[in-house]
């Protein structure tokens, strides 16, 4: 998996457009030439990536605001990530198991919630509850990127 690169071109995307928590996905979705289009289903699926006709459907029924965010960042992770351009690609060649969703994860997570910015407020000691505001993630989201991060060791109790 990609991790480095991942998160340079998140802390790119970002710097670039001059963004501050909560990264605003849907311009972001905008800003890189894709349609995004909400729809009510009852599928199991929150949000999908369509590269023919370049869109991020999004299904309505998802009410979870943090969920929702999280999804479009995914969908969108597959774009910029070029998934659909020969997916085979992407694969462990050890394994031959495919890391495009562990990446489009990665994406996700490093947009929502970028290194620089979420270890920032963790060393000021910025109440976790107040982060998970700010930043407009879901808890889990929140908790996966301070390990990921290494950030506990600096979170005050």
């Amino acid at each position: 998996m990609r991790t480095a690169y991942i998160r340079r071109i998140t802390k790119d995307l970002i710097k670039k457009n001059n963004y501050s928590p909560p990264i605003p996905v849907d311009d972001l979705v905008f800003k890189s030439g894709l349609e995004l289009r909400e729809v009510s289903s009852e599928m199991d699926i929150d949000a999908k990536f369509d590269p023919q006709k370049m869109r991020i459907t999004v299904n309505r029924l998802e009410t979870n605001l943090f969920r929702r965010r999280f999804s479009v960042a995914h969908e969108l992770g597959h774009f910029i990530l070029q998934h659909h351009i020969n997916p085979w690609e992407y694969e462990d060649r050890d394994t031959g198991k495919s890391f495009i969703e562990p990446e489009a994860d990665e994406f996700a997570g490093s947009l929502l919630l970028p290194e620089h910015l979420l270890s920032e407020q963790i060393k000021k000691g910025t109440p976790l509850k107040d982060i998970q505001k700010m930043f407009q993630v879901s808890n889990q989201a929140l908790w996966v990127r301070i390990e990921i991060y290494k950030l506990t060791n600096f979170l005050r109790v």
